[in-house]
């Protein structure tokens, strides 16, 4: 099954189910996390924050982020 069928599929979902889909996914590739790792996770997460708060970025709203990945996926 194509990735965009599937996305397509997982959207008809209701939230509930969309959720623990998703849960099921990232269990699937994450692995087990270290005391580094979560370190530098934090880290990098302050990073992100402070930039957003100091306006040296600015985030994209989740509308326009889902249109950028759907159109990502149809051209597959």
């Amino acid at each position: 099954m194509a990735p965009k069928d599937v996305l397509s599929a997982a959207l008809a979902l209701p939230p509930d189910e969309r959720l623990a889909l998703a849960s099921e996914l990232l269990a699937s590739v994450e692995q087990p996390w270290t005391d580094e790792w979560e370190r530098a996770w934090a880290a990098e997460l302050d990073r992100r924050s402070a930039d957003l708060e100091s306006g040296k970025v600015k985030g994209i709203p989740w509308e326009e982020v889902r249109e950028r990945l759907r159109a990502s996926l149809e051209r597959r």
